[in-house]
């Protein structure tokens, strides 16, 4: 991973490293989004308003930049999700950012079993006899660490010329899940063969049932085997009632791709295969576990047309849903969660 990536994407760091990280993620974006042109006194007054930002609008670093907030009035700053807002949604609706359920992923697999459309083993439960007929079907699969984001801690796994007694003690020792590679269909496989290309699509549990809030195509831009958008892969926004990608993509950087930039396969007007199943899916899906009410699921669509599941994030980021429109989501959500009777 690049530093780019490091200081892009998610950490864990605390105390003087927390601070000496953000500090530099902070100039390392400056340099990426801000045009080398403006001279020092420019420059300072962004970091003033970003300063202002953070206290007025309790942005983080990545939503300023991400979001353009240094080009934005008051009146459309206000309308974004950003990291303030963001925990406001999820302690409205979850209860707490911390789900077990949800952020380990052997658990995950356990309760949402029937939606993962894919062979699946615990290493610290299975036995060798277990993880050879799971090779027999699965030359190749996904090693995945239990609790991770932002497409972290996953690995492609071949079992060619691999003796399988030591692969499995080697996956033993690292405590992981495997699980089987997903055949997506022809439609999404065009855009980036290398990867799994899939939707993020959010829901909402409220008294009127399960809402879809957003929606958006996610697609890799390279040879890795995930799309993820924390990885530099391409995003854009789906029309909720068509299932039509109707934006640009863009990735991380805020580059706007209309084709894709490897395969030259159209983005826009790309119509999503099994629309209709797909949202039926994540709706029945997000009764589940009913009481966390916010969540944004990874979806793929498999070769065979069966809806495949592989994950739900109950603190999803909002970025990949407001960057590549540029329009603030906080109004809708707002109005889901208090209605009228709230000024926030």
């Amino acid at each position: 991973m690049s530093d780019k990536q490091k200081l892009i994407g998610y950490t864990k760091s605390k105390g003087l490293e927390y601070v000496l990280l953000h500090i530099k993620k902070y100039i390392l974006l400056m340099k990426t989004y801000i045009s080398p042109n403006l001279n020092c006194i420019q420059k300072f007054g962004i970091t003033i308003d970003f300063l202002w930002s953070v206290a007025r609008y309790g942005v983080g670093i990545n939503d300023y930049f991400q979001y353009n907030f240094y080009r934005r009035r008051a009146i459309d700053r206000k309308n974004f999700i950003v990291a303030r807002n963001r925990m406001q949604i999820i302690y409205t609706c979850n209860g707490t950012k911390n789900q077990p359920d949800f952020d380990d992923k052997c658990k995950f697999n356990r309760v949402f079993e029937e939606y993962l459309g894919r062979e699946w083993l615990d290493m610290d439960q299975c036995s060798l006899e277990d993880f050879k007929n799971f090779v027999k079907m699965n030359t190749r699969f996904m090693e995945k660490i239990k609790k991770g984001s932002g497409g972290n801690g996953i690995n492609l796994i071949s079992t060619e010329n691999r003796e399988i007694g030591k692969l499995y003690k080697e996956l033993k020792k690292r405590h992981v899940i495997v699980e089987g590679l997903i055949k997506q269909s022809p439609e999404m496989s065009k855009f980036n063969p290398e990867s799994v290309n899939t939707l993020r699509i959010i829901t909402l549990v409220t008294t009127e049932g399960v809402k879809v809030m957003d929606a958006v195509f996610r697609c890799g831009n390279g040879e890795k085997y995930t799309d993820n958008f924390h990885h530099f892969g391409l995003a854009a926004i789906i029309d909720i009632q068509t299932g039509i990608v109707v934006t640009p993509a863009i990735d991380k950087l805020n580059q706007k791709y209309y084709i894709h930039p490897r395969t030259k396969e159209q983005i826009v007007g790309f119509k999503i295969p099994s629309w209709t199943k797909i949202i039926n899916t994540v709706k029945k899906a997000a009764l589940v576990k009913p009481n966390v009410r916010f969540i944004g699921w990874d979806v793929a669509v498999q070769e065979n047309g069966k809806i495949c599941i592989i994950e739900g994030n109950c603190t999803a980021d909002p970025d990949i849903t407001q960057m590549p429109d540029q329009v603030g989501k906080w109004p809708k959500y707002k109005k889901e969660l208090y209605g009228d009777k709230k000024k926030i």
